[in-house]
């Protein structure tokens, strides 16, 4: 359609101007002394039109004749820049792929021609991890140098890559300065908390651990069940560092109580107390945890019957009344019956002990149970039933495996 148009128009213009022809005839003189040339006013018309297009077009050509290496250089950086923007697909491409060795080639020849800062960055970084991946850490370090150069704006970026590749690296130290670099450019980066979080806690630094798990929960950047995980290996290894009986109960009193509740934390606890010669201490942290529903556990539980014997008497009597408690919450808790057993035995009361075990086993028959009902019949002069406990423990043995 358009061609159209302009053919309709210039045949137009084309009579217009045949018109205008005819109708002027009027002429021009030119006076170059001794001659005087006259001519047609149409034709100096037609003469100035050619003059100034054959004058534009010679300019043209020198032009474009002078601007012609200048035109060359820019057709080289597109030519280079086209190459380098395809290494750096193919880098990220053979990254991924794990073909680290031709990643980093990749990427370090996107980084020859290329101009825009980012994606510089971009490619630095990669042959940095695919170095890392290599275990090249001279390379590592030497790219990740290259980005000092680069502008404010892409140093955060680098910092964090650092970091990860010097957690990744066992170098705690150095991923933790890294971090600090991180977090002075954006100081509640919540990826950077996370990083820091996990050094801390290898570093073994447990008050700083329970400090950024805060934060991080604060800022949902956690989730609740992770946060208790971090709590309590934090709690643990303050505990790690408590010497006696009195310290440790000491500490424990300023634990929050819903942390010390924790089963695994109680359990470690426990395990500490009973080792420190504090086994009543011990017993009552376990009563205290047990009679929660939420955080009773059958291994809390056999904790308890394993320390039946280490207790004072007025512990295990005091117990033994909790524990009746507790079993009209869990009537069928094998676990809980088979402590009660326990602590019954140690305190010699032959007739509950029997109720006790023997109820556990009608529930689960366990090795434990039948040992204690053997150890019980045995006490009490009955060699046949003691037997045929010891029988019935070595025939569930071996039908376990064990």
């Amino acid at each position: 359609m358009k061609f159209v148009i302009w053919i309709t128009g210039l045949f137009a213009l084309a009579v217009l101007v045949g018109l205008a022809a005819t109708v002027n005839n009027g002429y021009a003189i030119l006076y170059l002394p001794p001659w005087r040339i006259e001519f047609s006013f149409n034709l100096l018309i037609v003469a100035t039109i050619a003059l100034i297009a054959v004058t534009y077009g010679a300019l043209r050509l020198i032009s474009l004749a002078a601007g012609l290496p200048a035109e060359v250089r820019r057709f080289q950086r597109q030519k280079h820049l086209r190459e380098a923007r395809h290494a750096l697909r193919d880098a990220g491409i053979a990254f991924f792929e794990g073909r680290f060795q031709k990643a980093e080639r990749a990427a370090i020849k996107a980084t020859g021609n290329e101009h825009a800062p980012e994606n510089k960055a971009l490619a630095l970084l990669i042959a940095a991890r695919a170095a890392s991946a290599q275990r090249d850490y001279d390379k590592r370090d030497a790219y990740l140098s290259g980005l000092d150069a680069l502008p404010e704006s892409l140093q955060l970026a680098r910092h964090m890559q650092e970091a990860e590749l010097r957690l990744e690296a066992k170098d705690a130290l150095g991923a933790l300065a890294a971090i600090e670099r991180a977090r002075s450019i954006s100081p509640n980066l919540t990826n950077a908390l996370r990083l820091e979080l996990k050094i801390r806690l290898q570093q073994k630094q447990p008050e700083a651990v329970l400090l950024l798990t805060e934060k991080l929960l604060k800022a949902e950047a956690l989730e609740p069940e992770q946060a208790r995980r971090y709590r309590q290996a934090a709690y643990g290894q303050q505990l790690d560092t408590r010497i006696n009986g009195p310290e440790i109960l000491e500490w424990l009193r300023k634990v929050p109580e819903a942390e010390r509740r924790l089963p695994g934390l109680v359990s470690r606890v426990v395990a500490r107390l009973a080792d420190a010669g504090e086994a009543d201490q011990a017993a009552a942290l376990l009563a205290e945890t047990l009679a929660d529903e939420d955080s009773a556990t059958p291994e809390l539980t056999r904790e308890l019957a394993q320390l039946a014997d280490q207790l004072t008497e007025t512990r295990r009597l005091a117990l033994m009344k909790a524990g009746e408690d507790w079993l009209k919450q869990r009537p069928r808790d094998h676990m809980l019956l088979l402590a009660l057993g326990r602590l019954a035995l140690c305190q010699q009361l032959w007739g509950k002990a029997q109720n006790y075990l023997e109820a556990s086993l009608s529930i689960q028959p366990t090795l434990t149970a039948h040992a204690e009902l053997a150890r019980l019949f045995q006490q009490i002069g009955k060699e046949e039933e003691a037997a045929q406990h010891y029988h019935a423990s070595l025939e569930l043995a071996l039908s376990q495996g064990l």
